[in-house]
């Protein structure tokens, strides 16, 4: 099957300094594409890069109730600061319903199990009784006549091994903290809640049940845990837009991501790319691409003394 397509990416200089007079370089990423498969893209064509989200408690965040997240929103309102989160509705093909959105970068997902038969099919072009058709555009004529791996027509992957994917997926668990009582990591999650970060990224919740029994463990039940989030979406500023909607997401706005286990992604990747394509290298870089409702908090941090932006780093780094 010939491929759609080669992504070129260039990379902008964006130049700035703290309070201290300390300066530092961001890198914004340009995409560009070339050696199309299937002739030019439409003219309304939208391109948002993504970086695979972490999959250790995943689960958990399925567990929190809606109930929870929605009062995220009401508080953050009734506040009256700029920080105003809002939730998604979207889609969910196990269910057949509108629902919460909670998973992707733009909470575009309600359900593990969508999330999961959605991967097979967009990224592996696996389908399942949940996405039967290939995702092939009428002019992919090729990848319309390719063959296919499920016997007489059926689905290449069963209803019951892609609920074991599931189940797999939900009961993964994050990993616990590290050097939660080192000095410096106390010293930073003072800074965390001062410069405002908690508000989005809220600690701690405790977990219900989880929306299909049947794909899930019991255990996930009433647990207390400390995602960092509130599943809420929120304008980030012009830095970080995209331009793409996505339900009721606008071109603005991003979900929260969850912070635990993020200082543990060089051990895992072998790098600390953030943000949804990559673009930070590094905890701090991320806060700086902060804006929009989050350009308080980074006028907070570009206030810190180097001693304390380490602190803070050290903190996140901790979760």
């Amino acid at each position: 099957v010939r491929p759609e397509g080669e992504v070129v990416i260039r990379e902008r200089a964006v130049a700035g300094r703290f309070a201290d007079g300390e300066r530092y370089t961001l890198r914004q990423p340009l995409y560009s594409f070339r050696k199309l498969g299937y002739g030019p893209m439409a003219a309304n064509t939208m391109a948002s890069p993504r970086l695979a989200p972490q999959l250790p408690g995943v689960g958990l965040l399925e567990a929190i109730p809606e109930a929870e997240i929605l009062r995220n929103a009401r508080e953050q309102a009734a506040a009256g600061g700029p920080v105003r989160g809002v939730p998604n509705r979207v889609w969910d093909a196990p269910s057949q319903q509108m629902k919460l959105g909670r998973f992707g970068w733009k909470a575009n997902v309600a359900s593990l199990a969508h999330q999961t038969a959605g991967a097979f099919l967009g990224d592996m072009g696996i389908t399942s009784s949940l996405f039967p058709t290939e995702a092939c555009s009428a002019s992919q004529r090729d990848c319309l006549a390719a063959p296919r791996g499920g016997q007489g027509g059926a689905p290449e992957i069963d209803d019951e091994t892609l609920g074991h994917v599931v189940f797999y997926q939900a009961t993964l668990a994050p990993a616990a903290r590290r050097d939660a009582e080192a000095p410096a990591v106390r010293r930073g999650e003072a800074l965390f809640h001062a410069s405002g970060c908690a508000v989005c990224h809220r600690p701690s919740y405790v977990t219900g049940d989880s929306p299909d029994p049947a794909l899930a463990s019991p255990a996930l039940r009433g647990q207390t845990i400390w995602p960092y989030t509130d599943l809420l979406l929120h304008d980030m500023g012009p830095g970080l837009a995209d331009g793409r909607p996505d339900y009721q997401a606008s071109g603005r706005q991003w979900k929260t991501p969850p912070l635990w286990g993020i200082g543990l992604l060089p051990d895992v990747n072998r790098h600390q790319r953030l943000l949804h394509d990559g673009r930070a290298r590094g905890v701090l870089e991320a806060l700086l691409w902060h804006g929009g409702e989050a350009e308080g908090a980074r006028q907070q941090v570009l206030k810190l003394d180097r001693a304390d932006r380490e602190a803070l780093v050290k903190f996140v780094e901790s979760l």
